[in-house]
């Protein structure tokens, strides 16, 4: 009986993996077949019945290409919801920190006289280290195993107390940490509607900092509620959620 239940178990187990993995095959035909009717919509110029293929694939599928949302911010532009352009070419930056996106992006800022799409120094260094990030990773890694293997194999067997190699074993495991566990981006979001309010304060009695036209790109400093703590001018401010996306970061 026992060796029956085995069985039993495992030909369940490798139907249920059969079954997975058949389901995956079909979601991946799936998407595909999808983005290849949406590239041939673009193609021949049926932007608006594209676009809709490619937000469902966006937004379901949870799925998209560099060239995918390249597609949609220009399908967007053409549309005149400059907003929403600039919110695909700044995933495009994101995902793939190509720095020559950077012109496209003040350029509408400049036409339509947004704020938040200034970029210094700082913001090119994350853009480098997001890019690379994975390479720092693992460049970390095998540091930290090279420093372990040094202090079992080797460190033990100095009569001195290598204390200057322990602090930097301890700086370099802090930073293998930070870099596994928080974002190396700084969250933004962009105002996606006209005449919203920025507010003083997380009230709706709060003072009326300014009122904003949508498109405008502003840092996230936390959550109150229903209300978005952003920096505006250099100091805290408040916007409903519901005016704002969110940038992945």
């Amino acid at each position: 009986m026992k060796i029956q239940n085995v069985i039993y178990k495992n030909l369940i187990f490798l139907f249920f993996s059969q079954f997975l993995s058949l389901s995956a095959v079909f979601a991946q035909s799936a998407y595909e077949a999808i983005l290849q009717k949406a590239d041939s919509l673009f193609a021949t110029r049926q932007y608006t019945e594209s676009y809709k293929l490619y937000e469902q694939l966006y937004q379901e599928e949870e799925s998209f290409s560099p060239a995918m949302l390249l597609k949609m911010a220009f399908i967007q532009e053409g549309l005149g919801d400059y907003s929403e352009a600039l919110y695909y070419l700044n995933e495009y930056f994101l995902f793939t920190s190509d720095e020559r996106v950077i012109a496209k992006m003040q350029q509408l800022s400049n036409e339509y006289n947004l704020r938040g799409y200034q970029y210094d120094d700082y913001d090119l260094l994350l853009s480098f280290f997001r890019k690379y990030h994975f390479v720092f990773l693992y460049g970390l890694i095998a540091l930290t195993l090279a420093g372990l293997a040094y202090f079992v194999l080797w460190g033990r067997k100095q009569v001195y107390k290598p204390y200057g190699f322990g602090i930097a074993y301890v700086l370099l495991l802090s930073l293998l940490f930070v870099l596994t566990n928080y974002p190396i981006s700084i969250q933004k979001a962009i105002i996606t509607t006209d005449n919203t309010y920025i507010m003083s304060g997380p009230s709706s009695g709060a003072e009326v900092l300014y009122i904003s036209e949508k498109g405008h790109r502003v840092k996230i400093e936390g959550q109150q509620d229903v209300w978005t703590k952003i920096e505006w001018e250099g100091q805290p401010a408040f916007v409903r959620q519901s005016n704002l996306r969110f940038l992945n970061p």
